[in-house]
């Protein structure tokens, strides 16, 4: 039997812990950089008591290998692991492992030495000779990543991560007129620079499903500006959409589609082995590609599964059948959960409930544990008779996700994409979702007062004042239904602010269009279905049907809110100056009594600041 090759790698750098895991633990980027293969993934596979995927690649091109591919084990930013068991090739097993540790450097700072250790179980003499040869070399590549950083230029724009020496095939022209354009119509030329930098110099994986809140982060830009700018780049053929359907576990894209018309309801996560409803608030995001016209960048895979994929989950341990196993999580601050993969068996944290739990063929053997905060020991014993993949993981939703629900419910989405609407057979549920109803107070009668053209003008004028309010505090128009406008909101804090600076401002467009306009505006928040109505994305349910009928009790220049919802917005309010009283009221053809809050006399608060922010909106 041929004795294991182990080498192992130390190198120390002068750069903080957490930043050298950042550049290690993207071992998508790593591997692609280091000149490693791309590879071919199956779906997750649940066979001889473990999970696994079957992997398939070609090393110099030639020869072909065929792996079982286990599932990272990792502490964030600390260590992580990889094993394989190969089926063709020369190499038997390979089982590969990154530390990273506090350690001193010459300046008395303290900076982060790496530990690289790759064993290699040969599957022959020729096997056992190729591996300083075939094998070594890839590990030192991976080894070197962290000085090609150090090399790699640093800007004042935006860190930019080692690349392929290859250079990627742009039509300069395309890309450098249509920046261009985006500047000429009003973005800022700095971030239009930033974009045109970034699909000209970045590797094909940053080129591709990008994220755009991801990508301010990264600027240091207003998140909002970069997804306004990514979507007029999509219009002028700069880049394309995509919408990502996300698994609620792992958080990994389990389908992609080019448009809307295309989201199913019910998806299908083959790592989690289950079938989840999509909604609008977290499982379908909108992301970004570069046009395969401006640069053909290729959609390859090097790596599936590293802890940058899962950047929620903090640690990760494999437990073998029938073992107890002390796991190690690294200090948290979120609200943490443990769970194990495929099953979805859940626990979670509770000071009283201990450090240990057995999971067995009915799940945990109880619904709690104590996490212990700054990072520690759990001791888990799996019962069954399979492996076991044990995740520790936030349960808030990943912050950089542009969601449906936030694209769609803004006026700029609406304006571009008014084609884009879901198949007429599905309905996508929405959990949290602000509605706001407008009408014109006495309309009938202006129609009859001044005639019909004249009355026509004006509604039509006035329909442009919401919108410029409603577009201006994120928010979109979603319909008018004779004089009254539907409009919708991904946070309740913009859709209340519209509202006031709507009603705090018409008295002055009444002023300037020599008109006596009174506007009725009512809101309110909660679930909603969104649905394809004559080919428009438009929203139904429960919600809608509230935000109506509060606006039935506006009786002009006011606004009418829920109490429950006044109680967490009215801190959001101070630019304005108001009145307001208690309404108790039984809605026409709403069971239950609702207490609500009318707002009346709202004026500016005089603070020319203040103003000049709520005009622009909120940052």
């Amino acid at each position: 039997m041929l004795k294991d090759r182990i080498y192992v790698f130390e190198k120390t750098y002068a750069l903080p812990r957490k930043k050298v895991w950042e550049l290690l633990s993207n071992t998508e980027h790593l591997n692609r950089v280091s000149g490693l293969f791309s590879v071919h993934f199956s779906p997750a596979q649940f066979l001889d008591d473990a999970m696994f995927r079957w992997a398939e690649a070609k090393t110099f091109g030639i020869i072909p290998l065929k792996w079982k591919e286990f599932p990272f084990e990792w502490v964030k930013e600390e260590i992580y692991s990889i094993e394989r068991v190969y089926v063709k090739g020369p190499i038997k097993r390979l089982l590969w492992s990154i530390e990273c540790a506090d350690h001193p450097v010459d300046d008395g700072t303290m900076g982060t030495k790496v530990i690289g250790i790759a064993k290699f179980t040969p599957a022959s003499l020729a096997g056992y000779a190729a591996i300083p040869i075939a094998g070594v070399p890839p590990v030192r590549k991976i080894m070197n990543y962290v000085d090609l950083y150090l090399a790699t230029p640093k800007n004042s724009t935006a860190e930019q991560l080692p690349q392929m020496t290859k250079s990627f095939q742009v039509d300069q022209d395309r890309l450098f007129r249509i920046c261009e354009e985006l500047a000429e119509e009003g973005f800022n030329i700095h971030l239009v620079e930033r974009l045109k930098d970034h699909l000209l110099l970045y590797g094909d994986d940053e080129v591709l499903q990008m994220k755009p809140y991801a990508l301010a982060e990264k600027w240091n830009e207003d998140r909002e500006q970069v997804l306004a700018l990514c979507l007029h780049a999509t219009k002028k053929g700069l880049l394309i959409q995509s919408w990502s359907l996300m698994c609620p576990n792992c958080r990994v894209p389990k389908v992609t589609v080019s448009t809307l018309s295309s989201v199913t309801s019910q998806v299908h996560c083959d790592l989690c082995g289950i079938d989840f409803k999509t909604n609008f608030d977290q499982y379908i995001e909108m992301r970004f590609s570069v046009h395969p016209a401006v640069r053909k960048a290729a959609d390859q895979t090097y790596c599936m599964g590293g802890p940058m994929t899962s950047p929620h989950i903090t640690a990760q341990h494999r437990i073998k059948p029938s073992d107890q196993k002390k796991i190690r999580i690294p200090p948290f601050q979120k609200e943490m959960r443990l769970r194990v993969l495929k099953h979805n068996h859940i626990v979670y944290h509770r000071e009283d409930c201990g450090s240990s739990v057995v999971f067995g063929p009915g799940g945990w053997d109880k619904n709690c544990i104590d996490f212990p905060d700054q990072g520690g020991f759990l001791e888990i014993r799996n019962s069954t008779e399979k492996e076991i993949t044990i995740v520790f993981e936030e349960t808030v939703w990943d912050e950089q996700a542009a969601t449906a629900q936030m694209v769609t419910s803004q006026q700029l989405f609406r304006d571009l994409f008014s084609k884009e609407v879901l198949s007429p057979d599905q309905q996508i549920g929405i959990e949290s979702l602000t509605v706001l109803f407008s009408d014109l107070q006495g309309s009938t009668s202006l129609y009859q007062n001044i005639g019909d053209a004249m009355a026509y003008r004006q509604v039509d004028e006035h329909f442009a004042y919401l919108k410029q309010h409603i577009s201006k505090n994120r928010g979109a128009v979603i319909k008018t239904i004779g004089d009254s406008v539907m409009a919708v909101f991904n946070r309740s804090d913009d859709a209340l602010s519209a509202a006031l600076a709507i009603q705090a401002g018409i008295r002055t467009y009444n002023k300037e269009k020599n008109t006596s306009l009174s506007i009725k505006l009512g809101l309110f928040t909660g679930p909603t279905i969104a649905v394809n109505a004559n080919d428009l994305l438009d929203y139904f349910g429960h919600t809608v049907n509230l935000a109506a009928r509060i606006q039935q009790q506006s009786e002009g220049n006011d606004i009418v809110i829920s109490r429950n919802a006044w109680k967490l917005l009215s801190p959001f309010v101070s630019p304005f100056r108001y009145e307001s009283s208690q309404v108790n009221t039984q809605l026409n053809g709403i069971e239950e009594e609702i207490t609500l809050i009318q707002l009346k006399n709202i004026t500016y608060a005089g603070d020319a600041k203040a103003r000049q922010l709520q005009a622009a909106g909120r940052k």
